[in-house]
């Protein structure tokens, strides 16, 4: 079953485009783009970004990047649940020998605990399989057909396997593609959020309460109680954007990997 890293390379092929072409499009340097083809996700700067390069990556190959990223965060469960049976392996057979230098009867009363592990193992494993097997009948099959039915194509070399991740002193900054949204409200605050128009948030912060988003484009956000709100952007906290109880409406959009506040056409940094 095909994971990410071959339905990216596969698209990549058949477009027949190089990684130098597409880094200078998407502004996605080249070897976080390999990295994403290998399912190197210990070599991306982090979850937020890793996600926002592959929907970008997939939406430039013609690819549903909504169905990338759902398979991108199942991905993310099933390796979580297997590191965490991995851990739970040794204290749990750290446990029994403690119980077994008490008493020499069989403490039976985690066998529940150990099947629930297991099953949620099994049962995120099913899922993964499934999503995949269903982006492969719906959507590849037909790829594959019409790439049966063309002329063999005679592909290049690929290019030697790059040497193991090594964390550099001075990482090159990473280009933003999109907005990672932080929402504080230090008072009771009502906002609405919008992302190219469309809804994404509407209601009532309560002080204290915090809402975090991801994958944003644009940022059309009216704020009820200016004095009230923290907002915080791919890390950045802006200064409050009025007072208490002032009604304020702000605008941000991020080009060539600067975000930028519309209103006042300050760079953000």
């Amino acid at each position: 079953m095909e994971g990410i890293g071959e339905i990216l390379r596969e698209a990549r092929e058949r477009k027949k485009v190089s990684f130098e072409e597409i880094e200078d499009t998407t502004k996605i340097k080249k070897r976080y783009l390999l990295a994403l083809e290998l399912e190197e996700w210990s070599r991306m700067p982090g979850k937020v970004y890793a996600k926002g390069f592959l929907r970008t990556y997939a939406r430039y190959l013609g690819l549903d990047e909504q169905a990338i990223g759902d398979l991108f965060e199942l991905s993310l469960v099933a390796r979580e649940s297997d590191k965490a049976e991995l851990a739970a392996a040794p204290a749990e057979k750290k446990r029994r020998t403690r119980k077994r230098e008490k008493q020499p009867e069989v403490d039976l009363h985690n066998k529940p605990k150990r099947k629930m592990v297991y099953v949620l193992c099994v049962l995120s494993i099913f899922i993964l399989v499934f999503v995949v097997w269903a982006y492969k009948t719906y959507y590849l099959d037909e790829i594959e057909a019409e790439k049966q039915a063309a002329p063999p194509i005679v592909l290049p070399q690929p290019e030697p396997a790059p040497p193991p991740f090594v964390v550099e002193p001075e990482p090159e900054p990473v280009v933003l593609t999109a907005f990672a949204v932080k929402l504080e409200a230090t008072e009771n605050c009502w906002l609405r959020l919008r992302d190219r128009g469309e809804s994404v948030y509407e209601d009532t912060l309560r002080k204290g309460e915090i809402r975090e988003f991801e994958g944003l484009e644009t940022i059309d956000l009216r704020i009820g109680n200016a004095g009230g709100l923290i907002i915080t952007l791919n890390g950045l906290e802006l200064p409050a954007m009025g007072s208490s109880g002032q009604i304020v409406t702000k605008h941000f959009s991020i080009a060539d990997g600067v975000m930028t506040d519309d209103d006042t056409g300050e760079i953000l940094s």
